[in-house]
């Protein structure tokens, strides 16, 4: 995406605006790489956290997931979700070279949400303003192209509900409160 357009974006198209923005993309950027071969959980999070992702309380984040370099401030995390190793997470997409096709897929900026205890499982692919609901599974290799139900079981590409989860987790549930 150009710079131009990520400054005019937040609102730094100033001079002073591209200097702060600048060291901040270097900043992020620089723990982007760190995070790579980080092998210890709870500073892969805190890191990730320093790139402006929203992360809640308890949350797993696997080897090698990649966030949006650009706006990682848009991606928000609920408590206790588990995300796979290999897993990309963003909250823009474009076409950065000069072609016919960016006038058929425009640019796109959207914030991307994960609720509250997901699991995804590793080599999930999570496209721009996707909304993943509550308790929701997302298997292995899936295209998550649209919003997800909470307590629902997603696969497949582009991912697609093949399994409601909500009578088990209510049966486990009740089983925990007796």
């Amino acid at each position: 995406m150009p710079s131009r357009e990520v400054l005019q974006y937040y609102g730094m198209d100033s001079l002073w605006g591209r200097v702060r923005y600048g060291v901040r993309f270097l900043w992020r950027f620089f723990l982007d790489k760190l995070i790579f071969f980080t092998p210890v959980k709870p500073w892969r999070t805190a890191m990730h956290r320093w790139r402006g992702i929203r992360i809640g309380k308890g949350v797993y984040i696997g080897h090698e997931v990649l966030f949006d370099r650009v706006f990682p401030d848009l991606i928000t995390i609920g408590d206790h979700t588990s995300i796979g190793d290999r897993t990309i997470i963003t909250a823009h997409a474009n076409i950065p070279s000069d072609t016919p096709l960016r006038r058929i897929y425009p640019r796109t900026v959207k914030p991307t949400t994960i609720g509250r205890g997901v699991w995804i499982m590793p080599g999930v692919t999570v496209c721009p303003g996707v909304t993943i609901g509550d308790e929701a599974v997302v298997a292995t290799g899936a295209v998550v192209t649209k919003d997800v139900p909470s307590r629902t079981l997603v696969a497949g590409v582009p991912a697609r509900v093949v399994k409601d989860l909500s009578a088990e987790l209510e049966a486990k549930s009740h089983a925990s409160n007796e």
